[in-house]
């Protein structure tokens, strides 16, 4: 019996400490068009909610933020990367440099048969016109791959000697691949004009092509050597990259003069 009158004693008293809370919480509505309730009590104005921004928000160092719509991205130090960038640079070089090597093989198969069907004392023309188109085709491959290098931006902060070697390996192979079709075409202008007359469109075709590789090439190449001629210690590298373009250039202006009198002769 004692247990249960604490017990009941303990329960008025907490029913009685509870009672003025729940005397304060409760509170009368408010009247209308009032700003008080009938207690007295001033009710503050609710504001409405504001919109969230992003307005003032700081990038922590070393996070790098997309940028929306556009085809690179900013880091935490400020430096592009992405599209454009130096990194960009080199990968689009190797690109194209893989593309040079797959076409490269192909070409040389194909001048090593036109080779072949000149020096026979009859002449095949059309199996040499059927060359000629396969040759332009595997060159259009090339050219097709080349407008990459346009527009990139070469950083001078970022590109090391490394990089260097690969667009050195680019140039000089294009170099390559020009020297070989030059050979080729001294053999071809010494054919009789019956001959000539029948190719020549082709031969045409193929040196617009090969301009249309060289072009963008060596236009890329001599702005690497322009952008990055103050750093002393890339000058042996850039002087063989500036070198070699002029090689291209030159072979080109020759593969020219060379066709001239072919050209002549079908009117192009």
């Amino acid at each position: 019996m004692k247990f249960f009158s604490t017990a009941f004693a303990a329960f008025m008293a907490g029913s009685a400490l509870a009672a003025p809370v729940l005397d304060t919480v409760a509170a009368p509505c408010p009247c209308k068009d009032s700003d008080s309730d009938k207690s007295g009590v001033q009710v503050p104005p609710i504001s409405p909610p504001v919109p969230c921004t992003t307005t003032g928000l700081s990038t922590p160092t070393g996070v790098s933020v997309p940028v929306v719509g556009d085809n690179h991205e900013v880091g935490g130090d400020g430096h592009e990367v992405g599209a454009g960038a130096p990194a960009t640079v080199v990968v689009v070089v190797q690109t194209v440099v893989e593309v040079v090597v797959e076409v490269e093989a192909k070409v040389k198969a194909e001048l090593e048969l036109i080779a072949k069907i000149i020096a026979t004392a009859d002449v095949d023309a059309q199996a040499l016109l059927k060359v000629l188109v396969d040759l332009k085709v595997d060159l259009e491959t090339l050219k097709a791959c080349v407008p990459k290098l346009n527009d990139l931006i070469i950083d001078a902060k970022v590109i090391v000697a490394a990089d260097l070697q690969i667009i050195l390996d680019l140039v000089a192979r294009v170099e390559a691949l020009v020297a070989e079709v030059e050979v080729c075409l001294k053999g071809l202008v010494a054919l009789k004009a019956e001959i000539l007359a029948i190719v020549g469109v082709e031969l045409h075709a193929c040196l617009e092509v090969i301009l249309g590789i060289t072009g963008p090439v060596v236009k890329f190449a001599l702005a690497v050597v322009a952008k990055l001629a103050a750093v002393v210690e890339l000058k042996v590298l850039l002087g063989h990259i500036s070198t070699t373009a002029g090689n291209i250039t030159s072979k080109c202006n020759g593969l020219q003069g060379l066709l001239a009198p072919v050209l002549a002769l079908v009117h192009l």
